[in-house]
């Protein structure tokens, strides 16, 4: 603080000493040259006085053209005024001069361009402060012009040494330095007493804007006065206390704006215009599997390693215009990114830029799902359509008369009928279920009741396909909380999937037991029953095993269209397990079987429908 007072008070001291320099300067300057004029001014009018006295006489002997009498006349009133008197024709040419000979006179420059010369003839009266070219020392001279008949003939000038009264202003000025210096040394004694009752309050002001920038807003400037000085204190004070307001609410203004975009699905990422990264919200962090503390602050490509990316970066940084675009990351898992990247303008350039990202992943899948379903849809309509206009348009062209070609013809074409039939059917059905317009009428339910009767669809085709169908359902199996007829679809599913798969003298089974929920399980706090459905056919390669459910997904094209199904069954079960609250499970190995588990929540006691 006191570095900064005597800081002060010698910047207000030097600026005060300065000032009253300055104003003793231009008053001695001023005074010194209002001085300095007014002999000079008498001097000039003496001398044109002097002039006009003399140019009666002058103006008889110019006209006489005698240059002796000319020269005598001007030596005479040199010694009767004490001036050097000068004559010059109208030309220039010097006539005659006090101070020379006239041999002299005649070797004398010619005076027409002598501005008092020219003053004279121009305005009638001439008079310049310089030097002799002649005489060497500075003079005061005045010419006026002597006429004839209305014509200038002649210029009669009149000059006078200033020596005497450059002595009189060499002892002016010594007496203005003297004042102006004794007028200094009073100015330096009052100029400390004045800093210094002006700089100690804004000392403490300067020590409380201190700890103001130090986030201190405790400390207050005591007002002892009512002067600027004073009412500065006071506003300091006031800003302390707006200040303390204003950054309190902005705190709570960034903590609401931190709170909102890390809550925000959308990754949230702002950059500079050196490529580090400024903030990143929670979704960002989610996105990339990295955390705002380690990523903030460091270059955009230490923290996120992808060149699609950083170009993106460097473009709109440079182009600084908005640039959306989808882009594919791979780690830490792959993702399709829908990136929104806009500048942030500074005062000249780009200063950064702010992305917002969409994960659209899902969104693709479900749109290359929807592309594939189409295909598949028109695929699967079309094979039978088109057997069934092949059909028809050979009955048309006669073979409808040959009885013994034309019942096969229309039974193949009844089949294709039918399987279309099914196909839309599973359609509507898996279409419902995935809007949620199907509704279950649950209630307790014998598992074993259900599985009886659809055991007993099945059991004639078993034993004509040599396939053995058995059942394993303990006794105690408690009754489950299902929609009996949706349960016996979900069955018949798997049932029709087993032995469409199993070669003969395979096995198919359908067993039940108890199961116990675990975390991982959508109701950790309900038993369940698991079903299962076991073969002992083909089985399904482990790479088609995660798409197993999808729609039309099929392992074998070809046989699965030949035994009629429509690549419907498995979607349907899965979302029919899903609406009553259960798991579906697919376990296969190749050329030794599949196992399908489902689990069903167990009906809590005393309840009778739901």
């Amino acid at each position: 603080m006191a570095r900064i007072e005597g800081g002060f008070q010698r910047k207000l001291i030097g600026t005060y000493l300065l000032l009253v320099l300055v104003i003793v300067a231009v008053a001695g300057v001023y005074l010194y040259s209002s001085l300095e004029r007014t002999p000079i001014d008498r001097l000039k009018a003496s001398l044109q006085a002097q002039a006009q006295l003399m140019s009666n006489e002058v103006h008889s002997a110019l006209l006489s053209r005698d240059a002796k009498q000319l020269q005598r006349l001007v030596q005479r009133l040199t010694q009767q005024v004490a001036t050097r008197v000068t004559v010059i024709e109208a030309g220039g040419r010097v006539l005659a001069d006090s101070e020379r000979t006239l041999e002299q006179v005649a070797l004398m420059d010619n005076h027409l361009r002598r501005p008092e010369v020219q003053a004279a003839i121009s305005d009638g009266v001439g008079s310049v402060l310089r030097r002799s070219d002649t005489l060497g020392v500075k003079m005061l001279y005045l010419a006026i012009p002597l006429r004839q008949n209305g014509v200038i003939a002649g210029v009669l000038r009149v000059a006078m040494p200033l020596s005497d009264l450059r002595d009189d202003l060499t002892l002016l000025r010594r007496t203005l330095i003297i004042g102006g210096l004794i007028a200094l040394a009073a100015a330096v004694i009052l100029g400390f007493l004045f800093a210094r009752q002006v700089t100690s309050p804004i000392a403490e002001m300067t020590a409380v804007a201190r700890r103001m920038a130090d986030g201190d807003f405790s400390r207050k400037i005591s007002a002892v006065s009512s002067d600027e000085i004073g009412q500065l204190g006071n506003a300091l004070n006031l800003m302390a206390k707006r200040l303390e307001d204003r950054l309190a609410a902005l705190e709570e203004e960034r903590t609401k704006g931190a709170a909102i975009l890390d809550s925000m699905v959308e990754g949230v990422l702002a950059v500079d215009g050196m490529n580090r990264i400024l903030f990143i919200n929670a979704s960002a962090c989610r996105l990339f599997n990295i955390s705002s503390v380690v990523a903030e602050g460091r270059p955009f490509l230490e923290v996120i390693r992808n060149k699609e990316m950083l170009d993106l970066l460097n473009q709109t940084l440079r182009e600084g215009v908005f640039a959306p675009r989808e882009l594919h990351i791979f780690t830490p898992v792959q993702r399709v990114l829908q990136v929104h990247a806009s500048p942030l303008k500074g005062s000249e350039r780009s200063a950064g830029a702010l992305w917002v990202m969409h994960d659209v992943t899902e969104l693709r899948r479900l749109e290359a799902a929807r592309t594939e379903f189409v295909a598949n849809v028109s695929h699967e309509l079309r094979t039978p359509l088109t057997s069934v206009r092949g059909y028809l348009e050979t009955l048309l062209e006669g073979a409808l008369e040959d009885r013994e070609h034309a019942r096969p013809f229309l039974e193949v074409i009844h089949k294709h009928t039918e399987r279309l039939g099914r196909l839309l059917d599973d359609l509507l059905d898996l279409s419902n279920l995935e809007l949620g317009k199907v509704t279950l009428h649950r209630q307790p339910t014998v598992l074993a009741e259900v599985v009886h009767n659809v055991m007993a669809i099945y059991g004639p085709q078993a034993t004509k396909q040599k396939i053995e169908l058995r059942t394993e359902l303990p006794d105690d199996l408690p009754r489950v909380m299902a929609d009996r007829d949706r349960i016996a679809q979900v069955l018949i599913n798997l049932l029709d999937n087993g032995f469409k798969f199993t070669q003969k003298g395979g096995a198919v089974r359908v067993s039940a037991s108890l199961a116990h929920p675990t975390p991982d399980t959508l109701h950790p706090i309900v038993d369940f029953v698991e079903v299962a459905v076991q073969d002992t056919g083909i089985g399904i390669p482990s790479q088609d095993l995660p798409r197993i459910t999808e729609r039309f997904y099929r392992v074998d094209r070809a046989r699965s269209r030949e035994m009629g199904g429509t690549g419907l069954g498995l979607a349907i079960v899965k979302h029919l397990v899903k609406a009553h609250g259960g798991e579906l499970l697919i376990e296969s190995e190749l050329n030794k079987g599949t196992t399908v588990r489902f689990t069903l929540p167990i009906a809590p006691p005393g309840t009778d429908f739901v």
